[in-house]
């Protein structure tokens, strides 16, 4: 992780120093939730440091920040893709402020970030596209950052409730086929001699469909926001938040040692 000499020094400084005090106490403690929960809260940061010096002074009450994907549930590994959308109010907005938004990317990137930006307004959010199910999906796990509070509720209590309300079917349907795919791969088997612990069968990326299809299936029946932590039986609680704490543990010492989102 090299950031271009181009990133803010004050911004790459502070990265740097966060970032090699994170991977630290991983060292001493093993504890991968931690460590990924803090390089989440490290990122937001940053990206409330530039929002407010780039986009707040034109965005108004036009445009909100959102993280989403693994960014957005706070699942942000030491060389994960950072997962970003711009949520305007109309698509004129998405125009009007595209250097602003040009330059806040920028500055991730040159901040040596794995940026993944997207704009959408609120009507292109609640379009589901069958070739683009992961923007779908992504949006299950959003998180608001900065900007116009009002957008974001908008998106996360009627666009994403009503999408899912209206492509329930579909949305497990290639969910599900995304998942047989991604297991054939790897020959539909747990057992390898270097298993990749996020794609593999029995890898995180399992836990993350698990996750999405009960948060589909509730949303779909209560046509609302359930409670996180009703979505998995009792009965099932303990062994598979086991079993994450250690994928976890593992995915970020693999990250940390490899110096990039290597997870075999």
């Amino acid at each position: 992780m090299s950031p271009a000499t181009s990133a803010r020094p004050e911004l790459r400084d502070f990265y740097k120093y966060e970032f090699a005090r994170i991977e630290q106490e991983f060292g001493a403690r093993g504890d991968g939730r931690e460590a990924v929960r803090q390089r989440t809260e490290l990122i937001d940061q940053i990206a409330r440091r530039l929002w407010e010096s780039i986009l707040a002074p034109r965005a108004g009450t036009q445009v909100a920040l959102v993280a989403v994907g693994g960014y957005g549930r706070g699942a942000l590994f030491p060389f994960s893709d950072v997962d970003l959308l711009f949520l305007h109010q109309e698509h004129e907005t998405e125009t009007s402020l595209k250097e602003e938004i040009r330059s806040f990317s920028q500055e991730l990137w040159d901040l040596g970030f794995k940026l993944s930006p997207s704009s959408r307004s609120l009507e292109e959010c609640e379009r589901f596209d069958p070739a683009n199910l992961e923007f779908s999906i992504a949006l299950l796990d959003c998180r608001f950052l900065a900007g116009e509070q009002t957008l974001f509720t908008q998106l996360r209590d009627k666009i994403v409730p009503r999408l899912v309300a209206r492509e329930c079917q579909t949305l497990v349907q290639r969910l599900v086929e995304l998942t047989r795919n991604r297991h054939a791969r790897y020959g539909n088997t747990l057992f390898h001699l270097e298993p990749n612990i996020k794609d593999a069968p029995g890898g995180l990326r399992d836990y993350n469909v698990a996750h999405w299809l009960a948060l589909i299936s509730a949303l779909d029946k209560l046509q609302n926001w359930p409670d996180a932590g009703t979505l998995l039986p009792p009965s099932m609680r303990r062994q598979v938040e086991s079993g994450l704490s250690f994928l976890t543990d593992l995915r970020c010492f693999l990250h940390f040692r490899h110096r990039r989102d290597d997870n075999t």
